[in-house]
């Protein structure tokens, strides 16, 4: 019996270590596209920087995907903020979101300047008025009781959606600023409904007992708003910017993918024939060309790690009876699989391999003829590559500004 007995090989490679660095993307403001035109670096950490306008303490950055149709779709935001009082004419600003090789982005670039205390109380009067209005218009008086044209949950949310909207151009130089109205809003609202005047005597006309009745909505109506105006104006308090200058760029593109591809070397051991305890074997070398999976470094590590494989062994075969086990087309045994890294220059492969043979047909009416046929075997080897690769070229995009 056969043993199955593969050359073991080793190779020396060199293995240059990475490290996180980031790589700097210059934004024009007055041209509004980013290092003059060219394509974004892909799947690095990126820092974005340029110059601040005057008087701008806030910028974000948003990405979104290409056609993005609102700020739902974004899928990520890195904010700059000037803690120094004015000071910065530049900014640097890190996004550790990597972007995929060969695909179109949209980015939105918006700078925020400082408000003025009189500004800030605009602001404030704005939301309160708008508040003002809601309240009024969802607590009215049925029959002598108080009742909520909604349920107190409902009118908390309506009301922190106001408050959130009159400030999505505003922003402050805290983070999460406004998380909800205070708990005493929503249990003031709560005690509302159902609350009944006092009853009036028996000769009071209708006029009368309504106007009783308007003038406690108006006192329980004005008991919550000074609870929301407390909310707002110490929000208002925090809020420090306004958006001043709003930039969109369309569709800008990142690096083409390379193409890589590898020259694949090594030794393996393809089965013949025969039952697994007592089986007929060919080793011999092989070369051939590798495919990755992937060669995004954000793709899953199995991806990574693994290529589609087609090669030749360098010798034919001999079966156990003698006769020689060649391949199809080319006259050597052709090879189709996958490999799977398992050291940085050792590689572990396996598929199928595509092979022919001619014996001599030893009974029947046809005995003494030659006989060719060709079948599949599996084989199993390890190998080491040397990694090619093809850079395609890149097209400037045109972005278009919205701002």
């Amino acid at each position: 019996m056969k043993k199955l007995n593969l050359m073991a090989f080793a190779i020396l490679g060199i293995v240059c270590p990475t490290f996180s660095q980031y790589t700097t993307i210059n934004y024009d403001l007055e041209k509004n596209y980013f290092n003059e035109g060219q394509a974004l670096p892909a799947e690095k950490p990126l820092m974005f920087t340029g110059l601040v306008p005057p008087g701008i303490d806030i910028i974000e950055i948003s990405i979104l995907p290409a056609k993005a149709k609102s700020d739902k779709d974004r899928l990520y935001l890195a904010s700059w903020k000037d803690f120094d009082n004015k000071i910065n004419t530049s900014y640097s600003l890190a996004v550790n979101y990597p972007l995929r090789a060969s695909e179109k982005y949209d980015f939105r670039i918006d700078f925020y300047r400082q408000i003025s205390s009189e500004e800030r109380e605009q602001l404030s009067q704005q939301i309160t008025a708008q508040v003002s209005a809601h309240l009024d218009a969802n607590i009215n008086l049925k029959g002598k009781k108080i009742e909520l044209a909604k349920k107190e949950k409902r009118m908390v949310a309506e009301l922190e959606r106001i408050i959130r909207d009159a400030l999505s151009n505003y922003r402050s130089q805290q983070e999460g600023v406004f998380t909800g109205l205070s708990t005493s809003v929503r249990q003031k609202l709560a005690q509302l409904g159902g609350i009944e005047f006092a009853s009036m005597p028996k000769d009071s006309t209708a006029q009368l007992v309504t106007a009783s009745g308007q003038a406690l909505i108006a006192e329980k109506i004005a008991e919550v708003k000074a609870i929301i105006n407390t909310d707002i104006r110490e929000l208002i308090r925090e809020t420090t910017s306004q958006l001043s200058i709003s930039r969109y760029i369309d569709d800008y593109g990142t690096e083409q993918k390379k193409g890589f591809f590898s020259l694949s070397f090594g030794y393996g051991g393809v089965y013949l024939a025969g039952p697994w305890n007592d089986f007929s074997y060919g080793a011999a070398p092989y070369a051939g060309v590798a495919f990755p999976l992937s060669n995004s470094t954000i793709a899953p590590q199995f991806l990574r790690n693994s290529s589609v494989v087609f090669g030749v062994f360098m010798d034919d075969f001999e079966d156990d009876k003698g006769n020689v086990v060649t391949g199809m087309i080319v006259g050597r045994p052709v090879y189709l699989g996958l490999d799977y890294k398992l050291f940085e220059f050792v590689r572990f492969n396996a598929g199928a391999v595509f092979l022919e043979k001619t014996e001599m047909i030893m009974t029947g009416t046809e005995a003494g003829q030659m006989n060719t046929k060709a079948f599949i075997r599996p084989f199993i080897g390890l190998s080491a590559r040397i990694d090619l690769s093809i850079c395609l070229l890149y097209t400037s995009p045109s972005p278009r500004d919205r701002g």
